[in-house]
């Protein structure tokens, strides 16, 4: 009862202490709570900005720590970008956005190629280009002199040079002394004629062709022409006279090859003579000049240049000579002047470098084919009527570099076909590939193709060995394919 009591005063107390409480102490509290708040705010602050200075810390630690990963990451990325690069050129590898870029890209890789297949030995065009501006240029002046010589006189007159031959065609096989043959035209002098007779055969090209010499009347001309006619003047007028051409440089009325070749061999020296201080010498080579003149000159640095000059006269208007060439394999008689195509054939060459997307790339076949066939019994003239009707048969954008494995089988295999059959046609007889650019006589045109391996069709003997060689030929191109030589 007692407790009772006790408890219930006790709840009476309270609320009467609560209305009593000290309105300062309130306010102090209220003051002191403030307080506090600030305190912990600016000790927040504090702590934030340590954790951010700390942070720093960590961060500058971290970096230097990374440094020298940095120091190689910064080396080796240009290195991996410049090794990339060098690997995209050597592939050939270039994305292009344009056919300009692309045409660009395939140059290129075809440049790279060009190491693949050729070694340094197969380089060397460039060079005899070089040297066959430099022969002819000087060799021009020559003749400039000679026609200045031979413009009174009775002798025929020499006509501007032609390069022909395998080095002015820019294919001289690999390793072989270049020659640098010049075609030398000539013209009837004055009160004469050149009149072609073709021969009696009726072969195209003909073999058996002569130049006869005949004299045309020059009455009524004679002071324009400053020479006496020599068909109506009298023996004793004549005797203050040169003798006529017929008299000097002809066989029973046909110009005679080896006469010629004589009369140019002094002629030249002459000439050479007058010319001015030059800084070649030369020599005459007599012992292998029998229907040619042969020369070699010697420039300041000792090199050597040999020069042939074979003679020859135009048939009518075409591309066709009558030259002084030796027929291969039979003696050529003095006064026979064989057909020639060498004029043609190389401006049928230039015709291909001209038209070819691939500029004279083709040229390199020749070259390393030639190179190949050392040694065998095939002739570089079967290797080069070989390269020409492939030239007219496989489409020109087909003689990239790019195409050169399967370029060579072709030559191989067309020639090894050939062999087969015994039957390699004559690429200007007959044949209508042959582009009009090219001008040829009508019997060239119309007559059937002549057969160039007709000796493999009558001598077996030849037909055998003809087989070994195709066999070796094709041996040598893979050993080149293989082991590169």
């Amino acid at each position: 009862m007692a407790l009772a009591f006790l408890f219930a005063l006790l709840l009476q107390r309270i609320p009467f202490v609560a209305h009593n409480f000290d309105m300062d102490v309130l306010d102090r509290m209220q003051q002191r709570e403030v307080y506090l708040q600030e305190q912990m705010t600016k000790m927040l602050l504090e702590i934030e900005e340590e954790d951010m200075a700390q942070s720093r810390m960590d961060i500058q630690a971290l970096l230097f720590t990374a440094l020298p990963y940095w120091f190689v990451l910064c080396v080796f990325v240009p290195l991996f970008w410049l090794t990339w690069k060098i690997y995209k050129k050597i592939q050939g590898v270039e994305d292009g956005s344009d056919e300009e870029s692309s045409r660009s890209e395939e140059e290129e890789e075809e440049e790279e190629d060009d190491g693949i297949f050729f070694s340094d030995m197969f380089w060397t065009i460039q060079s005899h280009q070089s040297d066959c501006e430099q022969m002819y240029s000087l060799m021009r002046c020559v003749m400039d002199v000679c026609q200045d010589m031979m413009s009174d006189t009775f002798y025929p007159v020499p006509e501007c040079l032609i390069g022909v031959g395998s080095t002015f065609e820019g294919w001289c096989p690999v390793r072989n002394v270049p020659v640098f043959s010049l075609l030398v035209p000539l013209l009837a002098p004055r009160g004469h004629t050149f009149h072609l007779d073709l021969g009696t055969t009726g072969e195209v090209p003909a073999t058996d062709s002569c130049i006869r010499v005949e004299l045309e009347c020059t009455c009524g001309r004679e002071q324009e022409m400053r020479m006496l006619c020599f068909l109506h003047s009298s023996t004793k007028q004549l005797d203050s006279q040169e003798p006529s051409l017929l008299g000097s440089l002809c066989t029973d009325s046909y110009l005679d090859a080896e006469k010629t070749a004589c009369w140019f061999q002094e002629l030249i020296c002459d000439a050479w003579n007058r010319m001015p201080v030059s800084e070649f010498t030369m020599e005459i080579d007599t012992v292998k000049s029998r229907r040619s003149c042969r020369i070699h000159v010697r420039d300041l640095d000792q090199r050597i240049f040999y020069i042939e000059f074979v003679f020859g006269v135009q048939q009518d208007d075409t591309d066709i000579f009558l030259s002084s060439h030796e027929i291969v394999a039979r003696h050529t008689p003095s006064t026979v002047w064989p057909q020639s195509c060498v004029v043609a054939e190389r401006k049928f060459l230039q015709y291909i470098a001209n038209h070819a997307q691939g500029g004279s790339f083709y040229i390199r076949y020749l070259q390393l084919c030639a190179y190949l066939m050392a040694g065998l019994k095939f002739s570089i003239y079967d290797l080069k009527t070989v390269v020409m009707h492939l030239l007219t048969t496989i489409p020109l954008e087909g003689w990239h570099r790019r195409d050169f494995l399967q370029r060579m089988d072709d030559i191989v295999n067309y020639l090894s076909c050939c062999v087969e059959e015994k039957r390699l046609n004559h690429f200007m007889v007959g044949n209508d590939l042959v582009p009009e650019e090219i001008i040829l006589p009508q019997e060239f045109r119309e007559s059937a193709p002549l057969n160039v391996f007709q000796h493999l069709e009558e001598e077996p003997d030849k037909y055998e060995q003809a087989q070994l060689d195709v066999e070796e030929l094709q041996d040598r191109f893979t050993s080149m394919v293989i082991y590169g030589r």
